[in-house]
């Protein structure tokens, strides 16, 4: 597997350049979704679903949890309006400790884009973002992981881009 380190991305595999700007965005993508769309009242969130479970193996990897270990989890689709064509689908994953230490306001985001309450935190900081691709039914689909951190609470972000996101227009606010 090809994997290079550029800055603050691990990359495994040559995206395509009109996506880079998306994957290796270190801010918010909700603010450049606003951007690229042009409008304030952008991105739509479409709430997949939400709740509390036993983390995955991979979730317990990245985030350094033991097994049977419970997290928060919320999985949407964001788009510009159309909802169906979504720009990205995108999962949150919170150990319940961290919700008891500043991150319960997250489990009540309902359709209102994540990103609006992570990144209004200036301590927050974040993990070198990993960007892979992985193939989905017959085609190959881009998406990127990092892991937010404020004080002691961890939270693992994983998005995946579908071919319907709209042109780079920088990156927003923050």
């Amino acid at each position: 597997m090809n994997r290079r380190e550029r800055g603050a991305v691990t990359v495994r595999h040559h995206a395509p350049w009109a996506l880079w700007p998306w994957l290796a965005l270190p801010a918010s993508l909700t603010a450049a979704l606003r951007r690229a769309y042009g409008r304030s009242d952008t991105p739509r969130v479409i709430l997949l679903g939400s709740g509390r479970c036993v983390a995955r193996q991979e979730e317990r990897r990245h985030l350094r949890l033991h097994r049977g270990e419970r997290v928060f989890w919320r999985e949407v689709l964001l788009h510009g309006g159309d909802a169906a064509r979504p720009a990205l689908w995108a999962r949150t994953t919170v150990p319940l400790r961290g919700l008891r230490q500043g991150l319960l306001p997250l489990t009540r985001q309902g359709t209102r884009p994540i990103g609006d309450l992570l990144f209004r935190h200036r301590r927050l900081r974040r993990s070198p973002i990993v960007v892979e691709r992985r193939r989905r039914q017959r085609a190959w689909s881009w998406s990127r992981r990092s892991i937010l951190q404020r004080g002691p609470s961890q939270v693992l972000v994983a998005e995946r881009f579908s071919q319907h996101v709209p042109a780079w227009h920088g990156r927003g606010r923050r």
